[in-house]
């Protein structure tokens, strides 16, 4: 009987260390509720799970906690200092606008400052310094439209986040990241000063984005060992930009149409040991050779090269 016993309590000890383990963002989590957002609902409708503005149902809400909200204009700035998951009902429709907010200062349409979190599913337009900012970390958002605004569409900081299928057009960088071990893929990035830049960020995996018209397609800075993979850069002044950044791998991406008096790679500064493979580059006459990226060593105006040693002969379908 007693083996019996201490069976049974090894057993419930093994399954409690699992369920604990089950949940990534190690919260206690009582219950986990949804609760609803519509901006033109009767009267009636309204109650302690339904509210009228979306910052009414994440103040609301608790840690695990949905907040769905219905299509709508939102005319509101927002504010997730929580660890849950904001849902439009449809992105096209579902939109948090700044035209109407009355404040002097730069405004973020949507601020999330909480770890874990999600947003999917809105159009979130006019405002006049950044569309989404993240500083926190393991957040995820995704298949959103980002549009006019002033500055940043999406900016990046922290761990481990999610960034995927979003539509971006936007004034100043479509995506700036100041993050690590991030994944930013297939995102749509349009008519903008860089259209994903990496700024002291380290082991991110960027991939299958489509990113176009901008200065510079993607511009890496001081920043290491990132994987930048079948990605579109395409019809942009600058192709790539690396400055002071190692050990970044460019695999299987389209460089091509860029400006006659651009470049597709500028080299600067220090910029060693990053490997290219497989990308394919609509500037080279013969495809079956290697490609010679010339760029310049440190702040002298002394040559430097990187090698595509094996270049694609046709473009990738990305």
């Amino acid at each position: 009987m007693k083996k019996i016993i201490v069976s049974i309590l090894i057993i419930v000890l093994i399954l409690g260390s699992y369920l604990v383990n089950a949940n990534p963002n190690n919260l206690v989590l009582n219950y986990q509720r949804t609760l609803y957002v519509d901006d033109n609902a009767p009267p009636e409708w309204y109650n302690e799970t339904h509210f009228k503005t979306i910052m009414e149902g994440i103040e609301n809400s608790s840690d695990g906690d949905t907040v769905f909200v219905y299509n709508g204009t939102y005319y509101e700035k927002i504010t997730i200092n929580k660890s849950i998951s904001l849902i439009g009902e449809n992105k096209y429709y579902t939109i948090i606008d700044g035209s109407k907010i009355l404040e002097v200062e730069l405004i973020k349409g949507l601020a999330v400052y909480a770890s874990y979190a999600e947003v999917n599913g809105f159009t979130i337009q006019n405002f006049n310094d950044t569309g989404i900012s993240v500083t926190s970390h393991h957040n995820n958002v995704s298949d959103n439209v980002i549009k006019n605004i002033s500055g940043f569409g999406i900016f990046l900081y922290g761990n481990n986040h999610m960034i995927s299928n979003n539509s971006i057009v936007v004034d100043g960088a479509g995506i700036s990241i100041t993050a690590n071990d991030s994944t930013i893929t297939m995102n749509n990035i349009t008519g903008h000063y860089e259209g994903i830049s990496l700024d002291d960020s380290y082991s991110n995996t960027i991939s299958w984005n489509n990113i176009q018209w901008c200065d510079r397609g993607i511009a890496i800075f001081e920043s290491n060992n990132n994987i930048i993979k079948r990605n579109n850069i395409a019809n942009n002044f600058e192709g790539v930009f690396l400055g002071l950044s190692r050990h970044n791998k460019f695999y299987e991406n389209n460089i091509i149409d860029c400006s006659s008096i651009g470049k597709h790679v500028v080299l600067k500064g220090w910029s060693f040991f990053n490997q290219w493979r497989g990308n394919y580059w609509d500037n080279q006459i013969i495809h079956i050779l290697p490609k010679i990226i010339i760029g310049r060593f440190g702040i002298l105006p002394i040559p430097w090269f990187n090698i595509d040693w094996r270049p694609a002969r046709k473009p990738y379908e990305i």
